[in-house]
């Protein structure tokens, strides 16, 4: 085996200086993790210790000890918190907190965490995988924020706040950096003054990587990194009157992630289900089986025609605020042009050489997106209250293809003589025109016309009973209307009279009834009020305690398949006791939260079937319930050692959940109906789980220059990936180590960094589509018989240089 030397050493120089770093000099300053960070949880400026809320702040400075750069690695420094690319769009993001989030990021379903910046909900996953360029902080929600944030937040929201102009000096940081698997950074951050009350700032962030696995059949290098920021802001204050325009830019150019395979299927293709069994009257099956097995963590198989994934955002923000002697208005207007195209979903299922399965490609989509929201608000000595109205529209179209047994030919009577065998059912028909006759109609081409509004009033407001005890209530009245056209064709473009989508118009022959049009139109209106209710007491000066009870909402829509079936809206019912404590002079920081949440119509992504074909339908489960605990301590431990910890626990199941599944047998095609009970059933990753993180800072002084170094270990627990629990979606638990050093020179404008992320190099499953079916705990439901799994980034290190003028 090659011995990658670089790597290497660069990996021996962070340990030796972690362990030769506590003998120097000690330093005086304090740790930046006992920063107090001023957050605007509640739409006005508070420390984030006196915000009766379980929130996480962080500042660019904790962000760059941690080696953090884009929105994935915050889930390090916030308990119950999970955040990652989707396995199937590497630039879209899946973002769960306490246990509930959302796997599936179509036009006509929402994300239940609300991603902000700068205020400004950002409603698509695509082009939501953000690098973390010129932050001011990050603010963690954990818990329902539906009366000021009320946009999809039924478990939380992360609001990233950015830098602003400022008018007075010139500032001009500039970095680069190089690392392992040919990682390259640069960018810069400048500001300008242009007068009094008048300055721009202007930043730009560039990265690229090479991705770790690689397909056997173009040789390319899978889920490399290759992308763009950049923002540019326009600030003015003329008195009472503030303005801030801004510009950001981001674009990616880049391979789709791509995963390994796990069959699961029967060995003999006899046995194999649906379009197993399909597959093996073609002849392919082996030839599925051993593509599958001929993958690993290095090296898989994509034969799409198109590897690319791309993405162009553009977004357009104006804030403005108007100060008056007894009130504050504040109008944030918005405009968001996001276009994506993912080449392949990557998920292999036994496709390459010789076979195709069920692939999804050339997934294209484009989304127009405008957002209003004005706010009033005032204070007295006791009186804080916010007001206001908001108003959200997307504009959204989607395509895909979804190709099956793409390119397989019959075989001849030799090659597969069940091919021409008689159909039991319809002779003297064969199986191989049933085999024909599965791979002309179901292979599809799909586009989605979406539309979504939302309409909204919401105030809150909080009094202070006394020096000690402070009561906060709010509530905000949403709409929800959606509106969905479905359009359907065969994949090779030629009409499909077999798309009886809801409503669609027949004609009836002796072959059964024929559709008329290529789509189908639904829409569908909902109302939900959310209250809030906080009471917050002063045990002492430095001690904190509050309970609430919260709503969450999360709008009903549309699933995405041929039946589009409604979901209906989904609320949570949140209680919360927690403290936050800041003791022995301020050296420790010591949060706690437990908390309890009652869902009602949960929304559930749900493997199952449809008319035979396995997908992901989002539905609702009747009642369920969640609990858990979370802290957080940060503690300057001596003059130059501080240490930082998150620790979570959670557990819940659902108490009501019926699931149908539209079994369709491949040879007879008649369809019965099979209900699976999964009330009672474990969820939250498989019913009880566990998380942590721990990172140690350290600070000395060098004569005029500076030291600091931090070392940080995480963990996530055991994990499954389908609703049952099924051991073939099963992923052990995992520890991750990062580690860097930054050497501060002495002219106080130079910094260089050695970092590494992973650094123990751990194996892991970060992600993983299961179509392994339900058959292996005694279920109906074979789906494809295999399953995918999408590594984690093995060890990463690199060198980073700043300058700042």
């Amino acid at each position: 085996m090659k011995v990658n030397r670089s790597n290497h050493v660069l990996w021996l120089g962070l340990v030796v200086a972690l362990g030769w770093a506590p003998q120097l000099t000690l330093a005086a300053e304090t740790s930046a993790l006992l920063e107090e960070v001023v957050v605007t949880a509640r739409k006005r400026e508070e420390t984030a210790q006196s915000v009766p809320i379980p929130i996480t702040a962080v500042t660019d400075q904790q962000l760059a000890a941690r080696s953090i750069r884009d929105i994935t690695d915050i889930e390090r420094l916030s308990p119950n918190t999970d955040i990652s690319s989707s396995s199937v769009n590497s630039s879209a993001t899946q973002v769960f907190i306490r246990g509930i989030g959302q796997v599936n990021w179509a036009s006509t379903q929402d994300p239940k965490i609300g991603i902000y910046v700068d205020g400004v909900y950002l409603s698509r996953a695509q082009g939501g995988l953000l690098d973390l360029m010129d932050i001011e902080r990050v603010e963690v929600l954990r818990g329902p924020q539906g009366t000021l944030f009320g946009r999809n937040t039924t478990a939380g929201l992360i609001h990233l706040v950015t830098n602003k102009p400022n008018d007075q000096e010139m500032t001009l940081d500039v970095e680069a950096g190089v690392g392992t698997d040919k990682h390259r950074t640069y960018g810069f951050v400048y500001n300008q003054p242009l007068g009094e009350g008048l300055a721009m700032r202007f930043s730009l962030y560039d990265r690229e990587a090479d991705g770790f696995i690689i397909n056997s059949l173009t040789g390319n290098d899978r889920g490399n990194d290759n992308a763009l920021s950049y923002r540019g802001s326009l600030a003015w204050t003329p008195g009472a009157h503030s303005v801030q325009f801004t510009y950001d830019h981001f674009e990616a150019d880049e391979r789709a992630a791509l995963a390994s395979c796990r069959f699961t299927a029967p060995e003999d293709g006899n046995q194999a289900q649906v379009l197993g069994f399909i597959a093996h009257v073609f002849g392919i099956y082996d030839n599925l089986k051993a593509n599958c097995r001929g993958t690993n963590r290095h090296v898989s198989i994509d034969n799409t025609n198109n590897e690319a994934l791309t993405t162009d955002v553009d977004a357009f923000t104006l804030t403005q605020r108007y100060e008056f002697d007894r009130f504050t208005i504040d109008a944030i207007s918005a405009y968001r042009e996001i276009d994506n195209f993912n080449g392949s979903w990557g998920w292999v299922m036994g496709s390459g050489p010789g076979a195709n399965l069920l692939e999804v490609l050339n997934n294209d989509s484009e989304h127009e997106i405008f957002s209003q929201e004005l706010r009033v608000s005032g204070s007295t000595e006791r009186f804080n209250w916010v007001a206001g109205v908001y108003y959200f529209k997307e504009d959204s179209y989607e395509s895909v293809d979804a190709p099956l047994f793409r390119g397989v030919r019959p075989p001849t009577m030799a090659e597969q003589p069940l091919y021409y065998a008689p159909n039991p059912a319809a002779p003297p028909a064969t199986l191989g025109a049933v085999a024909q006759g599965t791979q002309l109609f179901g292979s599809r081409s799909q586009a989605y016309d979406v539309t979504n509004e939302n309409r909204a009033i919401f105030a809150e407001a909080t009094y202070a009973v006394s020096d000690k005890f402070d009561v906060t209530a709010g509530l905000r009245y949403t709409e929800d209307e959606r509106k969905f056209t479905r359009i359907q064709t065969l994949f090779t473009g030629a009409f499909d009279p077999t798309y009886l989508c809801p409503g669609m118009p027949t004609i009836d022959t002796p072959m059964g009834p024929v559709a008329t049009r290529d789509r189908c139109h639904r829409e569908v209106e909902y109302d939900e009020v959310t209250p809030r209710v906080i009471l917050s007491y002063d045990l002492a000066d430095d001690i904190m305690l509050y309970g609430s009870y919260s709503v969450g909402y999360s709008s009903g829509g549309f699933n995405q398949d041929v039946r589009m079936r409604r979901y209906l809206p989904e609320t949570s019912d949140n209680w919360e006791l927690g403290a936050k404590t800041t003791l022995f002079d301020g050296k420790l920081r010591l949060n706690g939260t437990f908390f309890f949440n009652s869902y009602k119509n949960q929304q559930v992504t749900v493997g199952r079937l449809v008319d035979g074909q396995p997908t992901a339908d989002l539905l609702n489960a009747g009642k369920a319930e969640i609990l858990g605990f979370e802290f957080e301590v940060v503690a300057q431990l001596t003059e130059t050692l501080s240490i930082a910890s998150t620790g979570a626990y959670l557990e819940g199941d659902y108490k009501e959940f019926l699931v149908e599944d539209n079994v369709v047998d491949p040879v007879t095609r008649v369809e019965s109906i099979e209900v699976r009970d999964l009330s009672n059933v474990e969820f939250g990753d498989g019913g009880s789980e566990t998380s942590f993180d721990i990172s140690l800072v350290h600070q000395v002084n060098l004569g005029g220059g500076s030291l600091s170094s931090s070392l940080g270990v995480s963990f996530k627990d055991d994990q499954f990936y389908t609703l049952e629990n099924t051991p073939s979606s099963f992923v052990e638990s995992y520890w991750l180590v990062d580690a860097r050093i930054t050497w501060q020179l002495s002219d106080g404008k130079t910094s260089i960094s050695l970092w590494s992320t992973n650094l123990l190099d751990e194996v892991y499953v970060d992600n993983m589509i299961n179509q392994s079916g339900t058959v292996e705990i005694g279920g109906t439901d074979p789906s494809l018989g295999m399953s995918a799994d999408y590594w984690g980034d093995p060890r990463r290190t690199g060198l980073e240089i700043r300058y700042s003028l």
